[in-house]
């Protein structure tokens, strides 16, 4: 017997997501109490979530770039439109992402026309769509890669960016691609993950990881033990996320993601599916994917082309003002062909520098107040967007980790460590695969409900394999998160064994007598 819908399952059949023109048109004169919940729907699939208070009308936009780039001029255009619209103030996320907020439903219409006219996308930004394709920032660039995964990346958001039979998932589904020689993407906290590799024969492909997820209950991805030639992602890819449209959960939406359809159907199931669908075996591998590492492509890098250089840009808590994303279009586009990248751990790559030009640029970006100084602890500390605009966040996070990063770097010298903070259990900061990972709670104090935070450890790649973080402490005041991490940076460095990543110590000296709830 099927299972009644939930009611937003219902709202979802009753409407086209993609046909926006007369709702953007309408409610462009009217006011948040105007919107259905059919408008709702049409509203997310565009990439809009609304703000708390809700009667305030505002509206956070969200810019999907693939493998997260952009162009000097379309950086422009952006650095425009939050310059008009919004307070000037411009995100980067850690899915690839940028994101706009305050903006009203009058503007909505420019905004879109402008984005558009740009090449920019925002359908499957929000929604239960498939979401931004990830993937290694410097590819293509990258001398030392393995596969430039670019190419796969644009031709899978171009299958389904707006594609009826990819219009009403259960839930969002997010995929990861990765052929970089650090292994920077985190393809197993991902519903799917596709990591190069070569066959036995030395042909290219991707290992297929499939079920990631993160949130208040997080699973690492299963490896389907498959090798899958280039040519053929498209086609696999497709065919999983149509799994997912078929038989994931729609009465729970708790319980709508690959990883509980797993648990429910398991890894055997999936599989024979997939290849039912696809009408073929896949060609089994035993070598499994490789951990993403906790680091990202920053300072300055050669490029494939030698005669080039792209730099790494720390971006506090990913946070950049319409003047500085400006001046970042201006430097790139004196180069040919203008790129920019936003990285997993939200910073910036501005590519193709000439080694001529590498002082005169550093100069430049030094005046942007976005220095490239690996001293510094700027470029280690991600947030979520917070309470400042997300309806779901219980903490404040991103003047939290600013401050927290200003104490670090007045009190020790930068090392290889990840900080991560959310601001609830979603975990959009990936707290839980972080070194450090702080995540947002409350508390009833004496002058009513107070922000705190947990502090978890461990997570990342300690020793070749991924790991979630643990609790070691929690509901920590956000007055003592600097006091807290500098002591155990501290520890670390006079405990830690030579060459010994945090988090392998985190395992060793921190956690073994720590018992999660």
């Amino acid at each position: 017997m099927e299972q009644e819908l939930s009611v937003l399952e219902q709202f979802k059949r009753k409407v086209n997501p993609y046909d926006s023109q007369q709702v953007f048109a309408r409610l462009a004169g009217g006011t948040v109490d105007d919107i259905t919940p059919e408008d709702d729907i049409v509203l997310r699939w565009h990439g809009l979530y609304q703000h708390l208070p809700l009667e305030a009308g505002l509206f956070m936009l969200r810019i999907k770039l693939p493998g997260g780039a952009l162009t000097a001029g379309q950086a422009t255009i952006v650095a425009s439109l939050a310059m008009r619209f919004t307070a000037g103030n411009i995100s980067l996320t850690t899915r690839q992402n940028i994101e706009l907020h305050r903006l009203t439903l009058a503007v909505l219409p420019t905004v879109f026309a402008e984005l558009q006219a740009a090449g920019l996308l925002t359908l499957g930004a929000c929604g239960d769509q498939v979401r931004n394709v990830v993937a290694c920032p410097v590819a293509g660039i990258d001398p030392a890669e393995l596969l430039d995964t670019t190419a796969v990346a644009n031709a899978l958001t171009a299958v389904f960016i707006a594609n009826p039979a990819f219009a009403n998932l259960p839930r969002k589904f997010k995929i990861a691609l990765s052929g970089c020689a650090q292994h920077c993407v985190p393809n197993g906290i991902n519903d799917l993950g596709l990591e190069a590799t070569r066959d036995s024969n030395k042909q290219l492909g991707f290992v297929l990881q499939v079920g990631g997820g993160l949130s208040s209950h997080p699973v690492l991805a299963t490896d389907l033990g498959v090798w899958i030639p280039v040519d053929d992602a498209v086609e696999v890819v497709s065919r999983a996320v149509e799994i997912f449209r078929d038989y994931g959960n729609r009465t729970q939406r708790s319980q709508a993601r690959v990883k509980h359809l797993l648990t429910e159907h398991g890894i055997v199931w999936f599989r024979q599916q997939l290849e039912e669908r696809l009408g073929h075996a896949l060609l089994s591998r035993d070598t499994p994917a490789v951990a993403a590492l906790q680091q990202d492509h920053l300072g300055i890098n050669p490029q494939s082309d030698p005669a080039l250089v792209y730099i790494g840009i720390p971006v506090p808590a990913g946070m950049l003002s319409s003047d500085q994303l400006q001046g970042l279009a201006k430097i790139a586009s004196v180069t040919a062909p203008g790129r920019l990248r936003i990285t997993h751990q939200q910073n910036i790559i501005l590519a193709d520098i000439p080694h001529e030009q590498v002082d005169a640029v550093l100069v430049q970006l030094a005046k942007l107040g976005l220095p490239v100084n690996a001293a510094h602890w700027r470029g280690s500390i991600v947030a979520c967007t917070g309470k400042d605009f997300c309806n779901k966040a219980l903490v404040h996070t991103k003047a939290a980790a600013l401050r927290l990063g200003e104490a670090l770097d007045k009190k020790l010298p930068a090392l290889p460590i990840s900080i991560r903070m959310s601001g609830c259990p979603n975990g959009c900061a990936q707290h839980a695969i972080a070194d450090i990972g702080l995540q947002g709670t409350v508390t009833k104090g004496d002058t009513g409900i107070e922000e705190r935070f947990d502090l978890l450890v461990g997570g990342g790649n300690t020793t070749g394999t991924q790991a979630f973080g643990r609790k070691l402490n929690t509901r920590l005041r956000p007055e003592e998160l600097e006091g807290e991490i500098v002591s155990l940076l501290q520890r670390y460095r006079n405990e830690a064994t030579d060459n010994e990543p945090f988090s392998a110590y985190a395992q060793r000296m921190l956690l073994p007598d720590v018992h999660t709830e």
